[in-house]
């Protein structure tokens, strides 16, 4: 029983013995597993419906539903000569009738050594750092900040919208670019003042 149980574990996994069978399969591996974690964490629902009580009922810790695609990109970000892998989707509108965008979901699998480690925390850490740049760069508290990914090489990449007290909840003021490095966890804006 022993060794049938260390096969299908074997099978499952993209990385063992030999290796990465192919940056393809690690891809779906880990979209795969990452869904999975999403779903069972509760971070996300299934796929939003059009009767959003019914997609409540079913979903009532959630906010956002699984979307049906996932994008990734892959670049060697620790420069140890294997690929590094980025998945993202966007949040987009709420499943639940409400109107509030949300921050990209994202997931870091990197190298480290034979293994392949995850960063599943970079949403909240972006926003966090966004808003912490945002107010040293304006000396004014940033109540919410949001993200979109664009790109993927020696940073992250993306865009922006931050809401302080003076903005309606439904406009964010500020907005702009964004980059992160997920290895020295330093971030840079370059902020946009939005003209309404």
């Amino acid at each position: 029983m022993a060794v049938l149980i260390a096969f299908f574990i074997s099978c499952d996994s993209p990385s063992g013995k030999n290796g990465i069978q192919g940056m393809d399969q690690r891809i779906s591996y880990e979209t795969q597993k990452w869904k999975k974690e999403l779903l069972l964490n509760g971070e996300i629902g299934t796929p939003c419906e059009e009767d959003y009580m019914k997609w409540n009922a079913k979903n009532p810790e959630s906010y956002y539903g699984l979307p049906r695609e996932i994008s990734s990109r892959i670049f060697d970000l620790n420069g140890d000569g294997k690929d590094d892998i980025l998945l993202f989707f966007r949040a987009g509108e709420s499943c639940t009738g409400g109107h509030e965008e949300g921050s990209d979901f994202i997931a870091l699998i990197y190298s480290n050594g034979n293994d392949y480690l995850d960063n599943k925390n970079l949403r909240a850490k972006i926003e966090n750092k966004i808003m912490e740049e945002f107010k040293i760069q304006t000396d004014t508290f940033a109540r919410r900040a949001i993200f979109s990914i664009i790109d993927f090489k020696q940073q992250i990449s993306g865009t922006f919208k931050v809401w302080t007290d003076e903005d309606p909840d439904c406009c964010a003021g500020s907005e702009g670019r964004f980059k992160y490095n997920p290895l020295t966890w330093k971030l840079v804006i370059i902020r946009n003042k939005v003209t309404n």
